[in-house]
């Protein structure tokens, strides 16, 4: 792992927070869409690694247990806001997808939306979802064509 890009990384997040969803405003007339259909197919016990501010949150089927992961810490207390809003009673934690700190086959489904463009290694990151993954459970995943990692 390139701890020099993950430092670069997760500085990058944390200085954009308090702006991520200004920024993010009109893109997500489309991205809704599709984080609703994506995420209907969400069951069980949940890990979404690079979770942000918690965009997906209003999308997830009712029951589902949440456990959400992000790089920068000064995204959760937004991510922690919106959850709470809704109602939802979601683990937050600080963490890195590339070195996930869960057991093997701990999770029923793995979502990420948007997030590896951005992670330094991201084969090295889809390898730890699949290992935190049952193996009859499911990795979704939304990721723009042409990122530079796609």
């Amino acid at each position: 792992m390139d701890r020099d890009l993950i430092a670069q990384t997760k500085a990058r997040y944390n200085r954009i927070a308090p702006y991520y969803d200004i920024i993010e405003f009109f893109s997500e007339r489309t991205f809704g869409g599709w984080r609703q259909r994506l995420l209907s197919h969400a069951m069980g016990k949940i890990v979404e690694v690079g979770v942000g501010t918690g965009k997906n949150f209003p999308y997830y089927p009712k029951g589902v247990d949440i456990t959400g992961i992000d790089i920068a810490e000064k995204m959760l207390p937004r991510a922690r806001k919106r959850a709470d809003g809704l109602g939802l009673a979601i683990n937050l934690i600080e963490g890195d997808v590339q070195a996930l700190s869960f057991p093997d086959n701990s999770f029923d489904t793995a979502v990420a939306t948007f997030v590896f463009c951005s992670v330094p290694d991201p084969v090295l990151g889809l390898k730890e979802l699949r290992r935190v993954v049952k193996p009859e459970g499911e990795v979704l995943l939304l990721v723009f064509k042409g990122c530079r990692n796609s």
